[in-house]
This record gives structure tokens, C-alpha cells and sequence, in this order.
């Protein structure tokens, strides 16, 4: 196990696509936030987020940050 000197804010569990999906919400939210991904495999998105082991689950349209409404901003 390697020791860690930095501060973590949030720590993803797993390198699939939920997490990367949450870490890309959370750094567009909080881009100040330092954020640490564990996954034990080689590579991430090896295990349920393969495609050859998605069970067809197909394209999730939450994973595309152009599909999420725009805030409109304070003048």
C-alpha cells in the first residue's frame, strides 16, 4: 500500500463508469475538491462498466454533462 500525504476530499470506490460520472459532477460542482479514486484491477471500467460485461445496459444519457440544465446565472 502506498501512504498518501495529500488531502482528499472525496474518495471514489472503483474505476467505472458511476465513478467517473460522479467524479466529473463533483469536480464541475466543487472544482476546488482534490479527489481520490482507488480501484484494485489494472485499468479502470474492467468489470461491470467492459462492454463486453454491461449486459447491454446501453448509453446512460446522465453520463453527458450537455444534458444537464443550465443554471442561470446571477446578474
Amino acid at each position: 500500500m502506498v501512504a498518501r500525504t495529500e488531502q482528499t476530499d472525496v474518495v471514489l470506490v472503483g474505476g467505472g463508469i458511476m465513478s467517473a460520472t460522479l467524479g466529473v459532477f463533483l469536480k464541475e460542482l466543487e472544482p476546488t475538491w482534490n479527489i481520490t479514486l482507488l480501484e484494485r484491477l489494472d485499468k479502470p471500467a474492467q468489470e461491470s462498466s467492459n462492454p463486453w460485461n454491461n449486459a447491454g445496459t446501453g448509453h446512460s444519457a446522465l453520463c453527458e454533462l450537455n444534458y444537464a440544465p443550465l443554471v442561470p446565472t446571477e446578474k
